[in-house]
Order: structure tokens, then sequence, then C-alpha cells
């Protein structure tokens, strides 16, 4: 009997053991912000990602060139967009502004899960979005500012400027920054709620989960210290329990099902299960853009849910590692009692 509560008491503890890590790593992304900044901001500095910006800018602001531009400068209007998007992959602000979306992102998660916990229609509880639009509307802010001082200052040479400044009587430059570069100011104001610039993520274990529950969940999270602590008060009331020879026992069956859980739950958390996808119909530059970031994902979260999963294996290990030894010790321990109890047999009979 006591064998049998002392294993129950270890599959517990090694359960809990799980709930308690499962539960500081969700604690960890959904109110600390570092985890989900470190993610978004190694996601854009991919090279791939940052290359796809530009097309994704572009295709996005190509139809801001004002009706009133005569026909043989609208070509050179387009082709205007396009170092204004390289500009915009290239600016340092563009991995800040990313990482402070997604972290706003969060948040606005988080808002949506307190809200669900009171409503009664189901809404799935594993997909949230990433606006990228103010990050783009940042970049390329600071990015026409760029362009409109050097057209101010001349200092873009035009095909034909000196020709076209002495028939209109107008500076080129100043005439390009007014009628090109300012409506473009308006149409990056738009892009920040827009909803082309805007990428889903979804994830596959909570695919069929509530968000009600999922709000449960994350509250449950804050809290995960206690689960804890109940799993090193289990374990020690396993070794307790344990009758002579069992100790060793109790602390692998506690370690096996560390390992064994940690194995179901890397697979459920896996990257693959993680899916971003962007709204139907936007440009070609803004899917082409997600793809990348969709495999830009999965280096980065690799990289931030390894050192759970190897502190659990470790763990785990550690825990069937002193098991496997403690029932050894426990085994020559008792041999040699025997052996003892047994020369004390044959010495009294002897005598």
């Amino acid at each position: 009997m006591r064998t049998v509560l002392s294993v129950l008491a270890a599959l517990l503890a090694g359960l809990l053991a799980l709930v308690a890590t499962a539960g500081a790593l969700v604690d960890e992304v959904a109110h600390r912000p570092e985890t989900l900044r470190g993610i978004t901001e190694q996601v854009a500095t991919d090279d791939a990602v940052r290359a796809a910006i530009p097309r994704a800018v572009t295709d996005v602001v190509e139809d801001a060139v004002p009706d009133q531009v005569p026909e043989p400068l609208t070509q050179w209007a387009e082709d205007l967009t396009r170092p204004i998007a390289e500009s915009v992959a290239e600016d340092p602000k563009v991995v800040q502004g990313w990482s402070d979306t997604a972290d706003e992102a969060r948040r606005a998660w988080l808002i949506d899960l307190e809200r669900a916990r009171g409503s009664e229609d189901p809404v799935p509880g594993g997909r949230f979005d990433i606006p990228f639009g103010p990050v783009a509307q940042t970049g390329l802010v600071s990015a026409l500012g760029e362009v409109e001082t050097t057209l101010r200052e001349d200092g873009l040479a035009l095909p034909g400027q000196g020709i076209a400044e002495a028939l209109l009587g107008v500076d080129v430059g100043d005439w390009a920054a007014d009628t090109l570069i300012a409506p473009l100011y308006d149409r990056a104001a738009q892009l920040r709620d827009s909803t082309e610039l805007t990428m889903t993520v979804e994830v596959e274990a909570l695919s069929g989960v509530d968000r009600s529950t999922v709000a449960l969940w994350v509250a449950a999270s804050a809290h995960w210290q206690w689960a804890a602590v109940a799993a090193l008060v289990l374990l020690l009331a396993a070794v307790v329990l344990a009758p002579a020879g069992r100790r060793g026992l109790a602390l692998a069956v506690a370690g096996l099902t560390v390992l064994l859980g940690t194995l179901g739950l890397r697979s459920a958390l896996a990257p693959e299960s993680f899916a971003v996808s962007a709204p139907e119909g936007v440009p070609d530059g803004v899917a082409a853009l997600v793809r990348e970031v969709q495999r830009a994902v999965v280096p980065a979260l690799e990289g931030a849910l390894a050192p759970w999963f190897e502190g659990l294996l470790w763990g785990g290990a550690a825990l069937v590692a002193l098991g496997i030894l403690v029932a050894l010790a426990e085994l020559l321990v008792g041999r040699s009692r025997r052996h003892r109890t047994h020369q004390v047999a044959e010495g009294s009979h002897r005598v």
C-alpha cells in the first residue's frame, strides 16, 4: 500500500513540475514583454524578412502618386517610392518599432482575454493579430523626411531638371517635394490602421480551446510558484511514504513523468504549430513578407523555448539518475544487512 501511495505521489509531483514550468512560460510570455520582444526582434533582423519589406511597402503605397502628376513624371514618381521603401527596411527604428508593436498586440490580447472571461460567445483562443502598419508608418515617415530634405536642397539630380526649371519657372526639387512627397505622408498615416499590413498568428495547440478558457489559464499562470512548491512537497512525500528499498523507485517515477511530459509539451509547442498568415486579398509584396516572417519565426521560437525544455529534460534526467543511484544504494544496504543478519544467526546457532 505504501508503495502504491509513493508511486502516485511521485506521478503527481512530476505532473505538477510540468504544470509549474508551463505556467511560468505562459506567465513570462503573457505578462512580461522581454520574451516576445526578443522573438520579434530576431524575426525583424532576419535578412530575408528585411529584403521583403521594400516590396511590401511599395505595393501598399504605389497608388499614392497624385493624379495631377504629368504622365512623363508618373513613372519617375513611382520609381521614387522604391528607394524610400528600401530606406524603410534599413531604418533601425523598424526593428524597435516592430518590437513595440508586438508588445502592444500582447497587451491588446490580454484585454481581449479579460473581456472573454465574462462572455458567453465562443471565440477561438489561439488567435491574435500583430499589425505591421505602425512600423511601416514610422519607417516611411523617416525615409520621406530624408528624401524631402534632399529634394529641397537640390541634392537629387533629376534628368532634364535644368530645362524643366527654365520652362516652368519653378524649382523642381520643391515641386517634387510638394507634389509627390506630401501625399505620401498622408498615405503613411493611413498605414497605421491598414488591415493589409496585419499578420495573424494562430497556435494550433489552442485551435479548439475557447478564449474564455485560455483567459483562465493565463490568469492562473501568474501563480505557477504554488504548483512548484506542491511538486516539491509531493516528491518529498513520495520518498517518505516509500518503504525501504523503494525510495529510488519514487524518484525515478517522478523523473520519468517529467521526461515523458516534456516530450509531449515540446510536441504541442513545436514552432511549426505557430502559423502566421496575411488577410485575404493583400498585395503580393505583403503576402511574400508574411511568408518570410513565418519562416523566420521557427528558429526564433526554437531559441526562445529551448531553455525551458532543456531545463525540464535535465531535471527529469537528474531525478531518474538519482533514483537509480538511490535504488542501487538501497540494494547494497539491504544485502549488507541481510549478510550481517545471516552472520549473527550463524554465530548464535554455533553457540
